[in-house]
């Protein structure tokens, strides 16, 4: 018995849904592998063909560590655009300046959340201008990161925050030491970084950064 072009739709479209997902899956699991160690990927995409216009409902990725340039880290954040809702965990990033730990992006829609830990020791050796780090609290009630700065014979104390500047996350501090001693966390001309907050955990803080995909 003949099927109808309708029925024949139908056919194509449930095996693409069946088969194109699972397909899609693994090979963003071995493009994420070849920058580290991939613990899961898992794609959703209803109907199949939105991949074809590289577009999913959800992504999940964790991974024990990444090991990429910053360049291609906010790459794969660009291109997560046509993903409705993405959900990354990663253990371990090392960014080439900065090690983060305990990393974790969240996209929905536009909006984007990322939060991650920052050792001291990590942060005081990309600045080796300040030493003896210490998370207090300022007269504003904002964590700050407190230690002592010296440069051209000069030594201080110094301030340092996590904050969101010109859509950048950045450490930076305040007073004189502020033109040498600014560290950037993210910068990604496509995503502006909105608003961060931060908390002293041990041996480092923890800070939480909003922002939007332009």
């Amino acid at each position: 018995m003949a099927i109808s072009v309708g029925a024949a739709i139908i056919v194509v479209l449930l095996g693409g849904q069946l088969a194109v997902p699972p397909i899609a899956t693994t090979v963003l699991r071995h493009r994420l592998a070849k920058d580290g160690r991939v613990i899961s990927v898992r794609l959703s995409a209803f109907p199949w063909v939105q991949l074809l216009w590289q577009q999913a409902d959800k992504v999940t990725v964790r991974m024990a560590d990444y090991n990429a340039p910053p360049s291609k880290i906010t790459e794969l954040l660009q291109e997560a655009e046509g993903v409705g809702t993405l959900e990354i965990s990663i253990g371990v990033i090392h960014t080439g300046l900065l090690t983060l730990h305990d990393v974790s992006f969240s996209k929905h829609g536009d909006e984007m959340t990322g939060a991650a830990q920052l050792d001291l020791r990590d942060l005081q050796a990309a600045l080796p201008i300040v030493h003896s780090l210490t998370p207090v609290e300022n007269a504003d009630g904002q964590l700050v990161l407190r230690g002592t700065a010296g440069i051209l014979g000069l030594n201080a104390s110094v301030d340092l925050a996590v904050t969101a500047t010109d859509g950048k996350l950045v450490v930076a501090p305040t007073g004189l030491f502020g033109a040498f001693a600014t560290v950037t966390v993210f910068d990604d001309p496509q995503i502006r970084v909105q608003s961060v907050s931060a908390s002293a955990v041990p041996g480092g803080l923890r800070f939480v950064a909003r922002g939007q995909i332009k």
